[in-house]
């Protein structure tokens, strides 16, 4: 028996560039905010990127974009496992939370010009700020959960349709 499970978690992804180039200095900062949801077996991802440009040359500008929201849904199914690690030492430390694909085209949908970028294309990683570790770690406990109740379920339609023979359907 699997249960409904419903888990958010908000995260920013940030990024910036600059070009220098005839005379002019061009910054790019970008910010990805977004909230991961987990509603029964469906993992959305839904985030909107702001741009911030800001050009130093004969004229000094500062433009800001803002992209609509996106929303891919990736299917519980195609998830392997969800934790929360951290890197660095004690007073520099960051926190990620971490989804690790079974199928390599689960994240495919979230790359992108306004996706993200991939070290790894069966790892999602998403920053994680101080205040939401443990908010964090109970959202991964449920996308772990959520995958074992997949799990078994398929074992045990697997198993039933087993028992009842090669001609049940």
């Amino acid at each position: 028996m699997t249960f409904a499970r419903i888990a958010a978690l908000p995260f920013q992804v940030s990024g910036n560039h600059q070009v220098f180039a005839n005379g002019t200095v061009t910054t790019t900062e970008e910010r990805r905010h977004g909230v991961l949801r987990l509603e029964g077996a469906t993992l959305t991802v839904q985030w909107r990127v702001e741009r911030k440009i800001q050009k130093i040359g004969p004229e000094t500008r500062t433009d800001v974009e803002r992209d609509g929201m996106r929303s891919v849904p990736v299917r519980v199914d195609q998830l392997g496992d969800a934790r929360v690690r951290t890197r660095g030492r004690w007073f520099w430390r960051t926190w990620e939370l971490v989804l690790t694909a079974r199928d390599l085209s689960a994240f495919d949908p979230l790359a992108g010009h306004d996706g993200f970028a991939f070290e790894h294309p069966a790892e999602l990683v998403l920053p994680v700020r101080s205040a939401d570790i443990e908010l964090a770690r109970e959202f991964a406990s449920e996308v772990e959960l959520a995958v074992a109740e997949l799990a078994l379920s398929a074992a045990e339609h697997a198993a039933a349709h087993k028992a009842l023979g090669p001609d049940a359907t």
